[in-house]
């Protein structure tokens, strides 16, 4: 009887220690992407921040909410929703449904959702410049 609670005991601690080392701080706090890149048709990219004409930041946690906030001339708009994600072979695809701020929604469509990709060389970005929209890159911080 002794041997079972001894391998019982030493399990449950285990279990404790596995559970209890995925709560990190980075975890919890989620990730950050920073924009650090726009290019609007013809226009060569800028990848200085002081010639982006707005900053433009994604957090998205682990209960796979997310934040988007942008600030233009002084102003902040900040919109929140759920995302989900989707590995490919292009790379990582988050799909966003936005319940708050739909006026900074990047989409062709023109609804709550938004696409973004997180590209093979750890760069994301969005897809509305499949629609003639501008090309937005972000970076993970």
């Amino acid at each position: 009887m002794n041997v079972i609670n001894y391998i019982a005991g030493i399990s449950l601690l285990f279990l404790v220690s596995a559970c209890g080392g995925k709560n990190t701080t980075s975890d919890l706090k989620g990730e950050i992407w920073q924009l650090v890149e726009m290019t609007a048709g013809m226009v060569p990219p800028s990848n200085q921040e002081a010639e982006l004409s707005m900053s433009q930041t994604y957090v998205f946690t682990p209960e796979m909410t997310f934040t988007k906030q942008q600030t233009k001339d002084a102003s902040t708009i900040e919109a929140s929703g759920t995302y989900t994600t989707k590995e490919t072979s292009e790379g990582i695809f988050y799909s966003l449904k936005y319940t708050e701020g739909l006026q900074i929604v990047g989409s062709c469509t023109g609804n709550d959702n938004e696409e973004l990709l997180v590209r093979n060389d750890g760069k994301l970005q969005n897809s509305w410049m499949m629609c003639d929209g501008p090309l937005l890159v972000y970076e993970k911080q």
